[in-house]
């Protein structure tokens, strides 16, 4: 599982970089010599929800996102176990809506022939990969649901 969390975690941060250096070479572009990279913004938006999206499934598993936990820390471990069920729970199925609701983007995307602005590019791409993303995190979110269960079932 470390490897595919740390797949995941490259996958997310090679996107981080693209966008970095799509951002950096347009914006020299254009304030240097007046020119500018076709679809950059569009690209750079595209990268981004990618990189969002493949980030969203690491921290599905690994529990490394943002959290207020002063009752968590204050609860009894039994609680706390109960809690993890119900986050992960949530988790999940928040991710699998999503997943579900990118894929029919996807296809919609692919069925409408929607292409960016300047190179006319299909938009389908970006979608799915943004959606396998997501799909990632439905994923390792459903594995973190069982490995919740049981834990709270081994008291």
């Amino acid at each position: 599982m470390a490897r595919l969390i740390s797949a995941i975690e490259m996958v997310a941060g090679i996107f981080l970089v693209l966008i970095a250096a799509l951002t950096v070479t347009e914006a020299t572009l254009r304030y240097a010599l007046g020119m500018r990279i076709p679809d950059a913004y569009v690209g750079a938006t595209a990268l981004q929800g990618i990189a969002i999206a493949w980030g969203i499934a690491c921290t599905t598993w690994t529990r490394r996102h943002i959290t207020v936990d002063a009752i968590y820390e204050l609860s009894p471990r039994g609680m706390q176990k109960a809690m993890n069920v119900f986050s992960s729970a949530v988790t999940f199925a928040a991710m699998l809506t999503l997943m579900i609701m990118l894929w029919r983007k996807t296809a919609s995307s692919l069925d409408s022939g929607e292409v960016s602005a300047d190179l006319l590019l299909p938009l389908w791409p970006v979608v799915a990969a943004t959606a396998a993303g997501i799909a990632a995190a439905s994923i390792l979110g459903l594995l973190r649901l069982g490995r919740d269960i049981l834990e709270l079932r081994t008291r």
